[in-house]
């Protein structure tokens, strides 16, 4: 089982073991070639009102990290909240299943507590397999399969885009030249490429320089609506996980001979 030793922080500036910890696993995890620079400027170009770092261990050894941040920002002169994340785990622990369920917690509480600003949880996906369970977990997100993308709110990303200085780097519509490289394995490849998932080839088809530093900005809206649909899914897999498990055929233990 996975445990996680959180720290909630503002600014990071200050705690350089803290910092010193996560590059390294920043680097281990995503890209064994990214600069402190590259590091230093995804959590930091855009100052943070709330900056969470959490560990992840696994029988006491550490397995990767999660991070998640309140970005506030000004979108044709409205107040608008940026939730982000990101997430790795060593090669060795990709195989569990890690309960990311607990980011969507984190959200829910930052809506609870801002319900007259607009919050958006946005995320520039290189990983086709993290882009299908934000699909799954969610009721609204863009871009989407089968979905339309109104005018309003792709002129909602631009606007985002430009707030972040990346319109300029715009590959095509919701696709954008990310921060830093995702370095993945040729298995990892292999994974995707392969997959059969609906949301895995649809990310593909839209993305299909995600290998050459390239993302899809996705924009999730943090409402009572999406609230409601990720709290479900959640609690009809744990149902589904407990059926599944009572289902199966108990092991045979050969008795003890003396």
């Amino acid at each position: 089982m996975f445990t996680m030793v959180h720290f909630n922080l503002s600014d990071i500036n200050g705690i350089n073991s803290i910092m010193t910890d996560l590059f390294k696993l920043f680097k281990m995890t995503l890209n064994p070639d990214l600069t402190y620079r590259e590091f230093h400027q995804y959590f930091f170009g855009i100052h943070p009102e709330r900056l969470e770092i959490s560990f992840i261990y696994k029988d006491n050894e550490i397995a990767g990290f999660c991070t998640s941040g309140a970005y506030p920002k000004k979108v044709k002169g409205k107040k608008v909240v940026i939730l982000r994340s990101a997430f790795g785990l060593l090669d060795q622990y990709k195989k569990g299943k890690f309960p990311l369920h607990g980011l969507f917690y984190k959200y829910m509480r930052y809506k609870l507590t801002h319900l007259f600003t607009k919050v958006y949880v946005t995320g520039f996906m290189a990983n086709p397999l993290m882009y299908a369970m934000i699909c799954k977990y969610t009721l609204q997100c863009y871009p989407r399969r089968n979905q339309e993308v109104s005018a309003e709110m792709t002129s909602f990303a631009d606007n985002l885009l430009e707030s972040m200085n990346l319109l300029r780097k715009k590959v095509n519509p919701f696709v954008v030249k990310i921060h830093f490289q995702v370095k993945f394995k040729k298995q990892d490849i292999e994974r995707f490429e392969n997959s059969e998932d609906e949301d895995v080839r649809f990310f593909l088809n839209i993305n299909p320089g995600y290998n050459n530093q390239e993302g899809v900005l996705v924009l999730v809206p943090v409402t009572l609506q999406n609230m409601i649909y990720a709290f479900i899914r959640y609690l009809l897999r744990g149902i589904r996980k407990k059926i599944d498990g009572l289902s199966r055929p108990a092991k045979n233990h050969s008795p003890a001979t003396a």
